[in-house]
């Protein structure tokens, strides 16, 4: 039961399970082994056992309350589940009611322990690898299928609950039989849905990684095309470089100031809309922070960028959304901004411990003070409400920090991504 919430949950300092567990293990086996001397069936002081293993949680483990409640309580519904069937198997095999077995000091009663703790093992096993997170925090199944799987262990359970319930009773062999069977085919069922769960988990990682792979296509040739544009545009400046010189030169000695001025910034117009404004070491930064700006500045938007190099330990696809997001919200905010003076200012840092993501833009009005949710404003928020949102899951899949908040007139942005 513990062992289940560790796995579970993970522990808080990354203890192993013998430092972080081992205590309150021996705490419920205490518990476990005085009830066995009070009552040959626990009933209600079993909610003991969920005190235990939730105070465990709240101490040692990661996770929300809600997570900690479920770490607590499932492990229990598998014992009971195991124990029913178990039970029910052995009086059957032996021909002995449950009760003689729940209660007597029997070699059926040694069997159908052991049974009943390998039945145990393997679906805190089974489960695990059905429910717990994947390496990168993301479940792996979509809402809808997580209700349908926990509406089925559910009502498995309500009918092993009602089916031991009555195996308790004073019933015939072939009685005993029927339930057996019963619970023989609960169990086939529930096990079968635990596997389509695990296939349908990855057969989802799958369509994430195509979708991810499209993700990355897709910046690495608009990085491609942003470069080639970047050569056309050098080829060309320097082919008509001197002829351009010889221009404003004459204008110049015929005094003509303003037109050489004029023609200069004709003649600077592409390399200006066409800027490159950072080159670090990897090219999804590049093509994410080069397009966007570009765009910001062709909205008259003064853009400024302090970048590092290298992001060792960071994804493409997580730099790719975490970046995307933030200067999308703020490239969206300027656009609606009626000041003269707008600008984005964009700063990346990094330590021996962690980077550092600081992003300001200006802004007309307090969002906070209007917006406290950052909703989007765009029509189809369906599409388009999940900016700040996976701002804070990449954040909190890095054991990081995100930020909002406002400095006069700007709205900033802050996420820490440790290392």
């Amino acid at each position: 039961m513990i062992y289940f919430a560790y796995r579970f949950l993970g522990d808080k300092r990354g203890r192993t399970y013998l430092k972080s567990g081992l205590f309150y293990s021996i705490i419920i086996s205490l518990f476990i082994t005085i009830f066995n001397r009070i009552t040959f069936f626990e009933h209600f002081l079993a909610l003991l056992h969920i005190l235990i293993i939730f105070i465990y949680s709240v101490k040692n483990l990661k996770g929300s309350v809600l997570s900690k409640i479920f770490a607590s309580v499932f492990p229990l519904l598998i014992i009971l589940v195991s124990t029913a069937f178990t039970g029910n198997f052995v009086s059957v095999i032996f021909n002995i009611s449950l009760k003689e077995i729940l209660s007597l000091n029997s070699l059926e009663r040694c069997i159908a322990i052991i049974i009943e703790q390998l039945l145990i093992i393997y679906c805190v096993l089974l489960f695990l690898k059905v429910i717990k997170k994947s390496d990168n925090d993301r479940s792996e199944l979509a809402v809808g299928e997580w209700v349908l799987i926990s509406i089925v262990l559910l009502i498995g359970i309500i009918m092993g609950a009602f089916l031991n319930f009555i195996s308790l009773e004073n019933i015939s062999y072939n009685g005993r039989l029927l339930i057996l069977f019963t619970f023989v085919g609960i169990i086939f069922v529930n096990i079968a849905v635990c596997y389509l769960v695990i296939d349908l988990g990855k057969k989802n990682e799958a369509v994430r990684e195509n979708e991810i792979l499209k993700i990355q296509q897709e910046y690495n040739n608009q990085y491609i095309t942003n470069l080639n544009i970047e050569y056309d545009v050098i080829r060309k400046l320097r082919h008509d470089f001197k002829d351009n010189c010889s221009v404003i030169r004459s204008m110049l000695i015929d005094g003509n100031a303003e037109k050489a001025v004029n023609h200069i910034e004709n003649y600077l117009g592409e390399l200006v809309e066409l800027e490159i404004f950072v080159k670090t070491n990897n090219n999804v930064v590049n093509a994410v922070i080069n397009s966007k700006f570009t765009v910001a500045k062709s909205l008259g938007v003064n853009v400024r960028c302090l970048c590092v190099s290298d992001f060792q330990g960071i994804t493409d696809i997580d730099l790719c959304r975490l970046l995307s997001n933030m200067i999308e919200n703020a490239v969206e905010a300027c656009s609606e901004s009626k000041r003269a003076d707008k600008q984005i200012y964009l700063k990346i840092t990094s330590d021996e411990y962690k980077y550092c993501f600081i992003l300001k833009n200006t802004i007309d009005a307090s969002v906070i003070e209007h917006n406290p949710k950052l909703n989007s404003k765009k029509k189809n928020v369906k599409e388009h409400g999940y900016g700040t949102k996976i701002i804070h899951d990449i954040a909190e899949k890095y054991s990081g920090q995100c930020d909002f908040y406002e400095d006069d007139d700007l709205f900033c942005c802050s996420v820490i991504l440790k290392k």
